[in-house]
This record gives structure tokens, sequence and C-alpha cells, in this order.
């Protein structure tokens, strides 16, 4: 808020949004903690989820109020510098309508993976579920993070001459392709919250809702290609979202550990 008050004054439309929903958002928090019975513990999870999906949309309109500037070309420079070329120009070669429309339902499971869990910790209300909340907003604070510090478009929008033509696809593929592009915050690339966020909600779920893991562990495979394969993401936001997902989940193996030990 700070930058966007010294960018554009204190009547920016977007300070003011961003001040306006963050002072609700805290309000709120602050009055669920206060009281600390369960039902207001689902409510904090679910509004922080509502948070996160406002914020998400919001990097659309806070990224050009910063005028902070595109690094599709470092990131493109780190893909070329480590893979010679950015994978999704290697993935070009097998590009089929059938894969594309395939692909386009993978990356899309993510919005259904995401709030079925949520809903699914908010109603058992547990240890677990507390954990897990901890995990996935800790995950959506460094990707947002990453959104503003590195925005970036993406290599189809940003370098459409690297590839020989337009991804074939059916009308599945181009119905997708139009909710992803309109509901997108536009700067979403660095890192790669598709696949930094499926792999806290896969880790969770192989310890403690194991028959969800089974039934989202393929299409969260799928997904993780789809973000290049659709040519939505660079190499390295999948390997920064890979390389955070592993820092997160070793801090917060420990700190269980270490409650646990409390506990005992």
């Amino acid at each position: 808020m700070t930058a966007l008050l010294a960018k554009g004054g204190p009547l920016n439309p977007v300070f003011l949004e961003v001040m306006t929903v963050s002072i609700i958002y805290g309000a709120v928090l602050v009055a669920c903690r206060g009281r600390a019975g369960r039902f207001d513990q689902r409510i904090s999870w679910v509004l922080s989820y509502v948070f996160v999906v406002w914020f998400y949309l919001a990097v659309a309109r806070i990224t050009p109020a910063l005028g902070t500037a595109l690094r599709d070309g470092p990131l493109l420079a780190a893909d070329e510098a480590l893979f010679g070329r950015t994978p999704a120009v290697f993935l070009e070669r097998t590009a089929t309508a059938w894969l594309t429309d395939l692909m386009s339902l993978c990356y899309m499971t993510y919005h259904l993976y995401l709030p079925v869990a949520v809903v699914h910790a908010a109603a058992v209300s547990n240890m677990a579920a507390r954990r897990l909340m901890i995990y996935l907003f800790t995950g959506f604070a460094i990707g947002f993070a990453g959104y503003l510090l590195v925005p970036a478009i993406g290599p189809a929008r940003a370098f459409p001459e690297l590839f020989h033509a337009s991804l074939a696809g059916g009308t599945l593929w181009r119905c997708i392709d139009q909710v992803v592009t309109k509901g997108s915050s536009g700067y979403d690339c660095f890192p790669s919250l598709h696949v930094l966020i499926a792999c806290i909600l896969l880790d969770h779920d192989w310890r403690h809702v194991r028959w969800r893991f089974w039934i989202m562990v393929f299409p969260s495979m799928g997904l993780l290609i789809s973000t290049i394969y659709l040519r939505y993401h660079y190499g390295v936001d999948v390997l920064a979202g890979l390389l955070f997902f592993l820092v997160i989940r070793a801090i917060f193996l420990k700190t269980g550990r270490m409650e646990a030990r409390v506990a005992g």
C-alpha cells in the first residue's frame, strides 16, 4: 500500500481499493480471533480464501498502478540459460487438438481442487485443517509477492514469434482459454501458483485426506505439464513454484514436529 500511495497519491482508486479491502479483511479476522470459536475459525478461513481470490484479480490493477516493468525478458533469458530455449517451444512438437483439450482440462482442475479443499477444511475444522490453511496462505503470500516483484505475461503473449503457429485445439480449449484470459490477473507467471498450491494440497492430502490425493494426483501431474504446454509459463516459473513448495514444506514439517513435542 505504501508503494501505491507514493506512486498515485491518497486518491488513487487502486490505493483506495486495496486499503479498504485490507482494512475490512483485517477487522473481520481480528473479530474472529477474539472469539476463537470453531464457527469463527471457519469464517476466517473462508474469508481468507475470498481475500486471496480478490487479491489475485486485483494484481491486474495493482501492477499497472505501480508502473513496474515487465520481466518477461529476464525470465526468457533464464530459460534459455537453463534449457537452451523456453520449454514451451520444445512441447510445440507434441501439440495436437485432443492433447490441447486434455491439457486445458488438467489446468482447470486447480480451480476445482482449491475451493473443494478449503470448504472441506472449514467443514472438518480440526488441527490438520488449521495447518492446511496456514500452509496454503503462506504459499499464496509468497506467490503474490512474486507477481508484484516479477510481473510477466507469459511466453505466448510476450514472445509469439517463438512459436510456429497458435495452439491447435477444439471448442473446449477455446472456451477454457477465454476463461483463463478474462479471469487472469494478467501478470501471474513467477512463480507458478498452479504448481505451488497444487503441490501443497497434494502434500496435505497424502497425509490427511488420502482418498482425495488419489483422485487429484494424476490431474495435478497433467496440470504441471499444462502450464508449459499451454504457453502460460516459463520453465523457471515452474521450477520456482516447486522450490518454494519444498522450502515451505520443510519449514512446516519442522514446526509440526516441534508442536508435537510440546504437546507431548
